[in-house]
Formats: structure tokens, C-alpha cells, sequence
């Protein structure tokens, strides 16, 4: 079965720059416990650009990422789109490895 990456793509409000990465600090530690592959990026060409990636080992985990978030997990993500997103604007990117 071959791997699956997820991207979730969005400016952060510059101004919350600090906030935003204690926030998304938390979340990668809650997500990671849980097992799941999963990083963060920030684009070295565009500062307070971020990815989070995960990385699926098939299709079956793929599909459950969102059924096997916790309640802190929603939370801080909620909180992402709250505070720090610029406009709520978020791209998304599924990638299935050839």
C-alpha cells in the first residue's frame, strides 16, 4: 500500500508570531503521542509561512487522522484558525506515493 502525505498550507499573523508557535508546539506533542508521522515546516522564503505534514503509512490511517483526534487536539486546532491563521485561509494537499 503505497504512503499517503497530508499538507495543510496558511500564512500566520506576523504579530502572533510567538503565540502561534507555543500553540503549535502543543499540537505537534499531542498529535505525536498518538503515533502519527507528523511535522511542521515554516518556508525559509517566506517567513510566518507554515506546513504541517502528516505522513500516513496507508490509506487506513489516512482516513482515521481526523476520527482519532483527541479533544485537546481539536482545541488547539480550532485555536490555530481562531488567533493566528491570516484570514482563515488554508490550502490543503493530499500526495500518494507512487
Amino acid at each position: 500500500m503505497p504512503k499517503i502525505i497530508f499538507e495543510i498550507n496558511y500564512n500566520i499573523n506576523p504579530e502572533n508570531r510567538e503565540g502561534y508557535l507555543a500553540t503549535v508546539g502543543e499540537l505537534k506533542a499531542k498529535i505525536i503521542e498518538t503515533g502519527i508521522d507528523y511535522s511542521i515546516f515554516e518556508s525559509k522564503k517566506s517567513p510566518n509561512n507554515f506546513t504541517e505534514m502528516y505522513t500516513c503509512k496507508n490509506e487506513d490511517e489516512y482516513e482515521s487522522l481526523e476520527d482519532n483526534q483527541s479533544e485537546e487536539t481539536v482545541e488547539l486546532t480550532q485555536k490555530l484558525f481562531d488567533e493566528y491563521i491570516q484570514n482563515n485561509k488554508v490550502t490543503y494537499t493530499t500526495k500518494y506515493e507512487i
